[in-house]
């Protein structure tokens, strides 16, 4: 109730803060309704702001749905049929307030492409174009940087043009921390979930890590959060990781060397002094293991449907007769990201194999639970315990990765802890008993205690509004005075030039961000320094409505709120969102 009472707020205070204005807003057009997920308090506000910005331009807002996920997939991605998604009106939907977290690798294959239309894949977009499909082919089987990075910028270009969706900012994330902590990437971290045998603090044999959200997943396979994948990550690792030393392209983790001459077919060396935890080597057979369960229906691995395109049972290759460190994996198709599959996280054959297929999620949370020495990797640490009534992960030094990596990890145990607000993560930090504060806290700069330091990162993500572009207005433009899909690129545009990108950024991200231009992240190889955000200008807005065969009526002078007392309102607004959010959790 919060937002929309900000909504009421806004047109009761108009008599007593009115300013002159250009001219009051033009009768609607046609309107639409607004889709926005109530789980981020700052997308409530700019999604609220924007209910306000669209009818200045002569389009109206029907509905201003604030809901869950549970009622947005039905009518976007999850949308039942029959096909094409309709409008709102018909239980579909017009745009979408949405996220989306990329990691380094940019690949927009399964969104943007005609093939993935929903409900082949998640192009809920709906959009088709025969030159992104080209543009989009070409890229992921693009071998050469320099290819690629061309085609990647070919699709910003196509993106930016057509508009299926129109990106708000680029998030940066805020991490807390002691003042003397080193030895990390930020970006690894936010994008990979970095191992953490270089993390240190002088002095300290322990490193403690403040999250906001509960353990629920304790397979690595299996998890779902990102606060999962922090801790499993430092557990289990692959034959391949990202090296910050060498632009953060894949190098050498497990394997001491990999290479292919085809981008089919890579031939490993495992290095031959790698072991598990407990001193099992680890071999081919551990390789295959892993691999296997990817393409195994038992298992039930969430990213069956990725895998099983580039692999199956026979993909990992060697003999035994000759070593059981030399091996090949062969893929079924290119794929200009294929280091990243060979960076699958591998798990001990000896330790799993002797569970079935369907019950090893269940055992992960068992031996969590009751029997946590069991749930180890190879990586720089293992499961020491889990609090479940606290809500701590304790992790310990595996005592066996000196063995093949050259080195110990820097501290001796981590701790990730779940702490229910970020007032309370934040004092525990004031005071050092905790050392990093997770950014999903939404920390600002004003509010980090005295002596602590901050790492400010830019995440490969990006908010947006997406377009159904079969709606007869935003798409098609069937119903436009000029009925066709130019017009409906035009109402596109219009509306991306309602977007206050830059008072966004600092009025409501407190300049924790960027304003968005494509849906590349800014972060990923290949972004178009050269594209500008659109431009937050009622004119040029005016105009391209005008171009789908809009006419406005002669403008008089009247009075108005103006944009930045209704910023003042929706920040107070916003607030009280949080406390509402806090409250209810």
């Amino acid at each position: 109730m919060v937002l929309p009472i900000a909504v009421m707020i806004c047109l009761s205070v108009m008599p007593f803060m009115a300013t002159p204005t250009k001219a009051a807003n033009p009768a609607p057009f046609f309107s639409i309704s607004i889709l926005a997920p109530n789980t981020n308090p700052a997308r409530n506000q700019w999604s609220t702001l924007m209910a306000e910005q669209l009818p200045k331009i002569g389009i109206g807002i029907d509905v201003f749905d604030h809901t869950g996920w549970s009622q947005i997939s039905p009518r976007t991605w999850g949308y039942p049929g029959p096909y094409p998604i309709p409008s709102y009106a018909e239980g579909g939907y017009d745009i979408l307030f949405v996220g989306w977290s990329w990691g380094l690798d940019w690949d927009p294959t399964g969104l943007y492409d005609s093939p993935s239309v929903t409900p082949y894949g998640d192009n809920f977009y709906q959009y088709e174009n025969p030159e992104m499909d080209w543009a989009i082919g070409n890229y992921t089987s693009s071998f050469v940087l320099d290819d690629r990075i061309y085609w990647a910028k070919q699709i910003q270009a196509i993106l930016y043009e057509d508009l299926p969706q129109t990106t708000i900012i680029y998030p940066l994330s805020l991490f807390p921390h002691d003042s003397n902590f080193e030895g990390w990437s930020g970006l690894l971290w936010a994008s990979n979930y970095q191992p953490m045998e270089n993390w240190s603090i002088a002095g300290q044999t322990e490193f403690h890590y403040a999250t906001p959200a509960d353990f629920e997943d304790f397979h690595i396979y299996k998890y779902e959060s990102v606060y999962d994948a922090q801790w499993l990550r430092q557990i289990y690792n692959g034959l391949v990781e990202r090296d910050p030393l060498n632009d953060n392209a894949y190098g050498p983790r497990i394997a001491t060397s990999f290479s292919s001459t085809d981008g089919l077919t890579y031939n490993i060396e495992i290095n031959p002094d790698a072991v598990w935890a407990d001193g099992h080597p680890l071999t081919a057979y551990d390789v295959n293991y892993s691999y296997h369960l990817m393409v195994t229906p038992e298992f039930n691995n969430p990213s069956y449907a990725y895998w099983t395109q580039y692999i199956d049972n026979n993909s990992v290759q060697w003999d035994p007769a000759t070593s059981n460190y030399t091996l090949s994996i062969t893929f079924k198709k290119e794929y200009v990201f294929q280091d990243s599959n060979i960076g699958l996280d591998l798990i001990p054959m000896h330790i799993w194999g002797a569970i079935d297929y369907a019950d090893q999620e269940a055992q992960a949370i068992d031996w969590a639970t009751n029997d946590p020495g069991k749930l180890f990797g190879c990586g720089p640490y293992m499961l020491e315990e889990y609090d479940a009534t606290n809500g701590i992960i304790h992790l310990t030094k595996n005592p066996h990765f000196k063995d093949w990596f050259g080195s110990d990890p820097k501290f001796d145990d981590i701790y990730f802890e779940f702490y229910g607000s970020k007032e309370g993560a934040l004092s525990a930090l004031a005071s050092g008993a905790i050392d990093m504060v997770d950014a999903q806290f939404s920390p600002q700069l004003d509010e980090i205690p005295a002596g602590a330091g901050y790492t400010l990162v830019r995440d490969p993500g990006t908010q947006e509004i997406a377009f159904n572009t079969k709606h007869p207005y935003l798409g098609t433009g069937e119903s436009c005075p000029i009925s066709d899909t130019e017009s409906g690129k035009h109402i596109r545009k219009a509306i991306s030039h309602m977007i206050p990108r830059e008072i966004i950024v600092e009025e409501i991200l407190n300049g924790l961000g960027a304003p968005g231009v494509t849906g590349c992240p800014n972060v990923a190889v290949g972004y178009d320094e050269s594209l500008e955000p659109y431009e937050y200008s009622i004119d040029l807005a005016k105009a391209e409505m005008e171009a789908a065969g809009f006419e406005y009526p002669p403008e008089t002078s009247t009075t108005g709120i103006g944009l930045y007392v209704v910023m003042s309102i929706l920040a107070l607004a916003g607030a009280s969102q949080v406390i509402f959010l806090k409250r209810r959790k």
